[in-house]
């Protein structure tokens, strides 16, 4: 039997993701909130659904891709949701970036047995989107990730399971901490080396051409180098994933000061109005810090 995959949220990182199920000769049904973003998808041959509860009601594994609690919550438990429909034996899959507390009590509202779920964040931008080359951080019970592996391998290039439901959004903290802060720590040396007046590019190419150099600072050179940011990962959505990972170490009882103090960093993005840029915008943020 093909199974039928459903696909909610096709914003930034969601509509390749879903190109990329559905390029691999699956049979998807589409929903989002603003339905002129299916239009795409549909030409490719996608199926469209009006609310959440039709595509629940027609597909056996349900993707969810979207901005945080709030539309998840909206996405299942509203009138027209996924969970209004008989859900028994479909698996909901949440791909979402959300907090690991938050997951569990996904996981504790489910009926056990009923519908299996697995949280599924991915580390990745746009370009992997697109590319299908993300890294799918899975948690949930063991024998359903692996098999649901084949499609998770439609989207990114590796999957690591890293435990119970829970542990995959636990995991997706510790990278964006990573990332939030490299990315952060990257613009301050750039707006340090332009005040001393070294050469933007000699500085970048410097950076690159050592050990310090990476794959996310050689994604993000060209727009520190022209002080232009078109987006690949929103710098809001960096902001609103910093603030989980606060909130994750501050239950933890982990000590996270470099995460503060970009948080404070990317926080500032966006009361300039730089929220909608890519996160490697946060280059404004400390540039308006400056002495002038």
């Amino acid at each position: 039997m093909v199974e039928k995959i459903g696909f909610i949220g096709l914003g930034i990182m969601g509509e390749p993701m879903a190109a990329n199920i559905l390029k691999a000769g699956h049979a998807l049904m589409v929903y989002n909130r603003t339905p002129e973003k299916t239009g795409i998808l549909a030409d490719k041959g996608a199926l469209t659904a009006s609310s959440p509860a039709e595509l629940a009601a027609w597909a056996d594994i349900i993707i969810l891709m979207l901005t945080g609690p709030e539309a998840t919550d909206a996405v299942l438990y509203s009138a027209n949701g996924i969970l209004s429909v008989n859900t028994a034996g479909k698996t909901l899959v949440n791909m979402s970036t959300v907090s690991p507390e938050y997951t569990t009590t996904i996981a504790r509202c489910l009926t056990p047995g009923d519908i299996t779920f697995i949280d599924a964040p991915v580390s990745g931008s746009k370009k992997p989107a697109t590319d299908g080359t993300l890294i799918i951080l899975a948690g949930g019970p063991r024998h359903a990730v692996s098999a649901l592996e084949p499609l998770l391998l439609t989207m990114g290039r590796k999957v690591v399971y890293c435990g119970e439901a829970g542990q995959g959004s636990a995991m997706k903290m510790t990278v964006n901490l990573l990332l939030g802060v490299m990315i952060a720590g990257l613009a301050e040396t750039v707006n340090l080396a332009r005040r001393l007046h070294l050469d933007t590019d000699l500085v970048l190419d410097t950076i690159l051409a050592g050990p310090l150099g990476c794959p996310i600072f050689n994604l993000k050179k060209d727009m520190l180098r022209q002080d232009d940011y078109p987006v690949q990962f929103p710098l809001k959505h960096m902001t609103k994933d910093l603030r989980f990972v606060l909130q994750t170490a501050d239950a933890a009882g982990a000590a996270v000061p470099a995460t503060h103090a970009a948080f404070q960093l990317y926080r500032q993005g966006v009361g300039l109005g730089n929220g909608d840029l890519d996160f490697a915008a946060v280059q404004k943020s400390l540039a308006a810090l400056n002495d002038r």
